[in-house]
């Protein structure tokens, strides 16, 4: 049975293009993306602008990105363990993989609105790959964001 996991970014002022959630497989488990969301976190608006989001799956030999900092998977079920795969959170240093990429998810919104988008197959991450959702774009705002994890295994 899977167990359930918040990764997640409150009121962090963005100011450049970055990583906004990346999520690392741990050994021996496998990690399912249901939910990537991005929305302001103000009670002042910020400029009108669009949002350009992608999340990709980094396949092979994946290095972390830098310049944000780690995060604490939240469980979702109190009686839940600890996640064992790992995350990082703002990284405006981008991650990197020795294999092809692939785009899982490209959008857009206005930053008003926010991005919302729930996997109709949930993508799968393993031992040494990764998923990273991004922000391709330069904006000025505080942002909040969250992707949703199960972990088997």
């Amino acid at each position: 049975m899977a167990r359930s996991y918040a990764v997640s970014f409150t009121a962090v002022s963005v100011t450049a293009a970055q990583d906004l959630i990346a999520i690392y497989g741990a050994a021996g488990k496998m990690c399912k993306i249901r939910r990537i969301s991005v929305n302001i976190a103000a009670s002042t608006l910020p400029t009108a602008v669009g949002l350009e989001v992608r999340a990709r799956f980094l396949p092979a030999t994946v290095t972390a990105g830098s310049g944000g900092g780690a995060a604490t998977p939240q469980k979702l079920d109190n009686g839940d363990a600890a996640a064992t795969f790992t995350a990082r959170i703002n990284d405006t240093t981008p991650a990197t993989t020795s294999g092809t990429a692939a785009v899982l998810e490209s959008n857009g919104a206005h930053i008003f609105a926010g991005y919302d988008y729930q996997f109709p197959i949930p993508p799968k991450v393993g031992p040494s790959q990764a998923f990273v959702f991004e922000l391709l774009n330069t904006v000025t705002a505080t942002l909040s964001g969250t992707v949703i994890v199960d972990e088997e295994g």
